[in-house]
């Protein structure tokens, strides 16, 4: 497949496999989506994936998706990636705590598939 041809890649991470169905139903039409449940997994996903855009869901065990942003951002080609956090909690708080991480927006789940599909191409243009 030619460069130019590429569907952009989006790398979610949420420990409900609902919401990556969700997310792989609005996105795969437009998207390749990674989609994984595990985020203990990033960084072996990381050596195998670039991705254009990350969705992290704010709250999973183990890591959370502001936990796992140091990790991206430590990687020369992530630095600059946009960081979209998927959240039940939308609080005026996690919003402003989730711009000071460096994260690009915040979606409040449950969310609509076509708002999903904005908001990911606002930070992909």
């Amino acid at each position: 497949m030619c460069e130019t041809n590429r569907k952009p890649v989006v790398l979610a991470v949420d420990d409900a496999p609902v919401s990556l169905q969700m997310i792989a139903a609005a996105l795969n039409d437009q998207y390749q989506v990674v989609a994984f449940t595990k985020p203990t997994m990033l960084k072996d996903i990381l050596e195998k994936v670039k991705p254009d855009l990350f969705l992290l869901d704010y709250r999973m065990p183990e890591l959370s998706g502001f936990d796992l942003i140091p990790v991206i951002r430590g990687y020369e080609a992530h630095r600059e990636t946009p960081i979209i956090i998927l959240t039940a909690l939308g609080t005026m708080e996690k919003v402003h705590s989730a711009v000071g991480f460096g994260v690009c927006d915040i979606i409040v789940k449950p969310f609509e598939p076509a708002l999903l599909r904005e908001r990911i191409a606002r930070q992909l243009r």
